[in-house]
């Protein structure tokens, strides 16, 4: 608990010296006339349970789950994307399919463009991820994880994003050096515009 505490301080920390560092930018950037650096998106996307390489496979995980939501992305080489996106779980029956809301997800990112070739931006970015359950168990209405990922940026239009989630709790450092994949990778695809 006390280390859930500590993530939750560091992170409001972070983000408020992020938004006065990107006020003062966007103050500035008024003053000269130059564009801001905010960006909105839609982003659809998928979590990958289990590896594999198999196309077959992974076009299951892609029908079984699915996830809609929108983010903004403020900043420029240093930026934050702040996302909101529900969760969906794909139930087959004998002869229909029935899509019911799994989860909101709510995660909160600081990124770093490493790679800019004009075309293409390459960028790193980690923060938390709330998970909001719609149809809760009692023994659980929401979790905590960190979000740690890379993506690239196509003509600041197409955006793809893959991330791997780490569950927050004691363990929090044996999963990142095993690299366990039960918490899955989130692949998504996003638009983006000004």
């Amino acid at each position: 608990m006390k280390n859930l505490l500590k993530i939750q301080a560091l992170t409001v920390i972070l983000i408020s010296v992020f938004f006065v560092a990107t006020a003062q930018q966007s103050a500035q950037e008024n003053q000269q006339g130059k564009k801001r650096n905010i960006w909105f998106g839609l982003r659809a996307g998928s979590d990958l349970t289990s590896p594999t390489t198999d196309f077959e496979e992974i076009k299951n995980e892609f029908n079984s789950n699915m996830q809609f939501g929108a983010f903004a992305k403020m900043g420029k080489k240093v930026f934050l994307q702040p996302e909101v996106y529900g969760n969906f779980l794909v139930e087959n029956d004998l002869n229909t399919k029935k899509i019911v809301a799994n989860s909101v997800r709510v995660p909160v990112l600081i990124g770093f463009e490493f790679l800019n070739l004009g075309v293409a931006r390459a960028h790193l970015m980690a923060g938390p991820m709330a998970t909001f359950y719609i149809n809760p168990n009692p023994d659980k209405v929401y979790d905590y994880k960190l979000q740690l990922g890379g993506g690239i940026d196509i003509l600041r239009f197409l955006s793809l994003d893959v991330r791997y989630s780490v569950n927050l709790n004691n363990n929090v450092k044996e999963e990142l050096k095993q690299l366990a994949w039960k918490s899955g990778v989130n692949v998504t695809l996003g638009i983006q515009f000004r």
